[in-house]
């Protein structure tokens, strides 16, 4: 089990997508369209060694609430797994690798990568002079064939923090779009779809993404005409979403995402 994202970047680690996600990106747009970008990610992998537990003891025929004690134990199990699996990462080598990865014209500004056990944190600001050059940043990169162990682990969603970043100039109008994650149905389609999750395994998926959160903040220096934002402070438009928000969002609004538009000038 990989516990650990591939450069480092600390990325949260995000081992079987679920855990704990609080997640926040952010554009501070220029006039000309460049200026700069935040990402940060927090993961608690607590909730994700518990639903294991849980997996684990119904595996081995046990019923009811698993112990404190034994909760405490599969965590110490889990974070003694680590250690003898993995080599300790080195922030300053996160940190000059996704320096290097960046497409030219991004640049990184700041960065901070923390590995607490069970806690990790990744955040970074990028500075660009074009937006659309956003979509080419990408946090990892693919094995080769022959390094490969097992079947592929499940893909990050956040691997591409902005690959979804759409900007489309018409006249004197500006309409930037993107779509919110949701970390619990990418993991439910990882496991087959709708239908294929049963109701057991969707209420232990729905504990382990308990504490899920989504923000977008965007800032700009252009009259807005048109948002679906859930508040505006200043020029930041703000979209927050958890996992309650996602679950009851209906179709339309989901499939809309983020969405402003700006009249240039």
């Amino acid at each position: 089990m990989n516990r650990k994202a591939s450069l480092g970047l600390g990325l949260a680690g995000c081992l079987l997508l679920t855990g704990c996600f609080d997640v926040e990106q952010s554009l501070v747009l220029q006039k000309d369209l460049s200026g700069k970008a935040g990402f940060s990610m927090k993961v608690n992998l607590e909730p994700m060694v518990t639903m294991m537990l849980m997996m684990q003891r119904s595996m081995e025929g046990k019923e009811g609430e698993p112990t404190a004690a034994e909760i405490e134990q599969a965590k110490k199990d889990f974070l003694a797994n680590a250690k003898k699996t993995e080599s300790q990462p080195d922030p300053e080598k996160q940190k000059a690798e996704l320096a290097k990865s960046l497409p030219p014209g991004v640049k990184l500004l700041d960065s901070n990568f923390q590995d607490q056990g069970l806690k990790m944190l990744a955040a970074f600001t990028l500075g660009f002079d074009d937006i659309h050059k956003l979509k080419q940043v990408k946090l990892s990169e693919p094995k080769p064939a022959e390094v490969q162990q097992g079947p592929p682990a499940p893909e990050n969603p956040f691997d591409t923090p902005f690959g979804d970043l759409e900007i489309t100039e018409q006249g004197n109008t500006i309409l930037l779009t993107t779509k919110a994650k949701n970390p619990l149905e990418e993991q439910k389609q990882e496991m087959g779809g709708e239908g294929q999750v049963s109701p057991e395994m969707e209420k232990q998926l729905e504990d382990a993404f308990k504490g899920l959160r989504i923000a977008w903040k965007i800032e700009a220096p252009f009259p807005v005409l048109e948002h679906n934002a859930h508040r505006k402070e200043g020029n930041t438009l703000i979209w927050e979403y958890t996992l309650d928000s996602l679950k009851t969002m209906d179709p339309k609004k989901a499939a809309e995402g983020i969405r402003v538009k700006y009249k240039k000038g």
